[in-house]
């Protein structure tokens, strides 16, 4: 087996032949090895005595390996073809232990086919698997099979072969029980290595744990975001079918514009082909008006031409009429659909505007209205994070929605994870006006989390309400709604201050103003 480069004693060797191959084929090799003078000699031998001299011929003949390890990959080859598509990582949670593989009978093939493969950790595997089957099954009467071929005649041994195969046998037992006592301690320096690498590899697996862990806390934050961002496509959704058919609405009324134009033409084109009938009447009216016999003939039918010019006329001016009044019609849809752009454009410019009509009202008033600021944290960042991959600037944000004004209060609610430390990030904003609402993240019993400040935030901002006269929410969060509507229910103003792309349409529109976050608010 040096080809193979195994760490193995002869009796392992021999118990490992004998699983693997029955007493046919150990008399097939050999016979290909022509290692034996007289063949009939084999015939009489149980299998014991084939697996001894196979097993002594490994030790002292070398040119034997190549025609062994032919056979035995051929008889282990479905074994090989299926470890050799397998990793490392598979091959040791499907062979971890040797009890499964004996039990059904495929323990010799798997082993044969670790130890010829040619990747280290495989082979060092399969070597491990059959030191602990040799000491964990290994039944001392595995190689006494006494099976012989029914087609020669058994062939008593005279008395000197008998006695020196017994000498043959002390000799082989004392060198074999020095190799396996060598082999033991080799075996057990493998036993320690391996249990130091077992060591190792519980501690990066205990490390990986933890990396798991907290990347399914990261999961159950993302997913609360792209539940969030669903509702808000949701949103977009409805309003883009409802442009749409407004667009098809705005089609169609081309189309009609269209028809009504061409028709428009068509008359025009009759109302030249009669005035010039007409002018041609006319003329004729002037010859017929020298002829008196035929005044009045003519005269009557002057009346009906006239008549009926007086009727393409009116159709005219009614076609005219109509065309005018859906000309109006369109021009009022092109009107309010500038002014919806107007007023989006006046949004923008709004911070500037209030600043302005702030400072006139300071003129005219000596007191400042009173505001209190209340900022979802958790909000602002995720919004910030899915649109920018940036942070809001809340010392900013303070300063530009506040103003002039009266600040009687700030708070900042924040939903804290144990694993990251916030201290900092409370001390800045604690310097800078804001007053800290925290809680820590709340795990289920399923695995998923929950933290919010919905029902916190409208709790404050009740209590507070009567000695406000602005609320401003830094949040777009459409559940908070029902508290605008309470708000402006009781007479104060409701401002908020959040990404237009995450803000709820129903929240904006509830708002007393609404300061969409640009880049100069973000860091």
């Amino acid at each position: 087996m040096s080809k193979l480069n195994l760490k193995i004693h002869r009796e392992q060797l021999k118990w490992f032949l004998a699983m693997l191959l029955n007493e046919r084929e150990l008399f097939k090799i050999l016979m290909n090895t022509k290692l034996v003078s007289d063949p009939d000699k084999l015939y009489s031998s149980s299998k014991h005595e084939l697996l001894n001299r196979l097993t002594n011929a490994f030790f002292r003949e070398s040119d034997i390996d190549e025609i062994v390890i032919e056979h035995l990959s051929q008889k282990a080859a479905k074994a090989i073809s299926r470890v050799g598509y397998m990793v490392e990582d598979e091959i040791h949670t499907f062979f971890k232990s040797p009890g499964p593989l004996i039990e059904s009978g495929e323990f010799a093939e798997v082993v044969w086919a670790l130890l010829t493969d040619n990747r280290e950790k495989v082979h060092t595997h399969g070597f491990h698997l059959l030191n602990t089957a040799y000491d964990t099954y290994n039944i001392p009467n595995v190689c006494n099979e006494q099976f012989r071929f029914v087609d020669n005649p058994t062939k008593p041994k005279a008395p000197s072969t008998q006695i020196q195969d017994i000498q043959t046998n002390y000799s082989d037992a004392d060198q074999e029980a020095q190799i396996r006592i060598d082999d033991l301690k080799s075996n057990l320096e493998l036993l320690e290595s391996d249990y130091s690498e077992l060591k190792e590899k519980f501690a990066a697996i205990e490390k990986k744990n933890k990396l798991l862990e907290q990347h399914c806390q990261f999961l159950t934050d993302e997913n609360k975001k792209f539940k969030i961002r669903v509702n808000a496509f949701k949103d977009i959704e409805k309003k883009i079918v409802y442009l749409q058919q407004e667009n098809d609405n705005f089609h169609k009324k081309e189309a009609q514009y269209t028809e009504t134009e061409t028709s428009l033409s068509k008359l025009d084109a009759e109302h030249q082909q009669l005035i010039k009938k007409y002018d041609q009447i006319s003329l004729e009216l002037n010859e017929l008006s020298q002829i008196k016999t035929s005044k009045e003939a003519f005269s009557v039918e002057l009346k009906l031409v006239e008549e009926a010019v007086y009727r393409q006329y009116q159709t005219y001016e009614e076609f005219k009429s109509n065309l005018q009044k859906q000309s109006e019609n369109f021009e009022k849809s092109h009107e309010l659909s500038r002014n919806a752009l107007n007023n989006i454009r006046e949004t923008v410019n709004q911070l500037n505007i209030q600043q302005e009509e702030t400072i006139e009202v300071s003129e005219k008033e000596t007191t400042q209205p009173r505001v209190g600021v209340f900022v979802d944290v958790q909000n602002m960042f995720y919004a910030a994070k899915d649109r920018f991959e940036r942070r809001v600037d809340y010392i900013k944000l303070l300063d530009l929605i506040v103003g002039p004004r009266q600040l009687i209060s700030a708070y900042a609610y924040i939903v804290q994870i144990p694993e990251i430390d916030q201290s900092n990030f409370f001390s800045l904003l604690e310097h800078n006006g804001y007053t800290i609402r925290s809680k820590d993240l709340r795990l289920r019993g399923d695995g998923s989390a929950k933290g919010d400040w919905d029902v916190g935030i409208a709790v404050d901002v009740v209590s507070m309400l009567s000695s406000l006269d602005v609320v401003i929410l830094a949040s777009g969060d459409g559940d908070f709604c029902p508290l605008a509507k309470l708000i402006k229910q009781q007479h104060k103003r409701i401002e908020v201050v959040a990404f237009e792309h995450n803000t709820s349409m129903d929240l904006q529109s509830m708002a007393d103003q609404f300061f969409p976050i640009g880049e100069e608010l973000l860091m």
